[in-house]
């Protein structure tokens, strides 16, 4: 059995997700709390989990005081294998600007394997992650948070994407459908899969939207998925365990 679990840390700025939060406490998105990543590294331990994918990790910006935020949870973790990759594509003008350049999601895991970037032509946010491991594709992605016409066109580009690939796979991400699950309905048809996470994520304190979303092709065989309850970022983690 395998277990994944995804977690968008917010750059472990450890807002709850409240307007009071945002508010009152924004300039963590300028000098993160030292101390909540550890919390975060602590809780991931507890979890277990062969995989970790995490959305929002600082690669080393004046906020995080010069420290990848991926590394030092695998430190505590004592993983095997751990990749950070840009959120924006290399061509992209926000790649080549201090601080966005270092706008990172990361994939961590027990064994090693392979990860292959692949970048959507449409939005700012536009990596999505492959993890090859057992003859598994794990897919990770961050749609756009603004536009529901955006997220609507990177998900027929991510469907295609998944139609290619030649492994069972799932795709676990923070999907943003602030207008609720019925924006998916197309995207689930379309990539052939089966929605296994569907419980609110958002906000962290009083979850009420499902936007940390977890889906399987068809054979992949699924144990148990849900949420796990954190305070450490304004988004719950969510897991999925498999057979594999």
């Amino acid at each position: 059995m395998m277990k994944i679990l995804l977690y968008n840390i917010g750059y472990s700025t450890g807002l709850k997700g409240s307007l009071k939060d945002y508010f009152l406490k924004f300039w963590r998105y300028l000098r993160a709390p030292k101390e909540n990543i550890h919390k975060i590294a602590k809780l991931l331990k507890t979890e277990r989990a062969d995989v970790v994918c995490l959305l929002e990790t600082d690669a080393g910006s004046f906020r995080s005081r010069s420290i990848s935020q991926a590394q030092a949870v695998v430190r505590k973790l004592r993983y095997a294998f751990w990749k950070t990759s840009s959120k924006y594509h290399p061509d992209s003008w926000y790649y080549k600007l201090p601080f966005l350049n270092k706008h990172h999601d990361a994939i961590l895991s027990r064994q090693s394997g392979k990860v292959i970037p692949h970048y959507l032509k449409n939005g700012m946010d536009t990596l999505v992650q492959e993890f090859i491991i057992n003859n598994i594709s794990i897919f990770t992605v961050h749609l756009g948070l603004l536009r529901k016409k955006l997220r609507k066109v990177q998900m027929k580009e991510v469907a295609q994407l998944l139609k290619k690939c030649p492994r069972a796979h799932l795709i676990c991400g923070d999907f943003n459908i602030f207008n609720g699950l019925e924006e998916i309905r197309e995207f689930l048809k379309e990539a052939h899969l089966k929605l296994v996470q569907k419980n609110p994520t958002f906000p962290a304190f009083s979850p009420r939207r499902p936007l940390d979303l977890i889906m399987t092709c068809e054979s992949i065989k699924v144990k148990t998925a849900g949420v796990v309850n954190s305070l450490f970022s304004d988004h719950l983690p969510v897991f999925v365990e498999i057979d594999n």
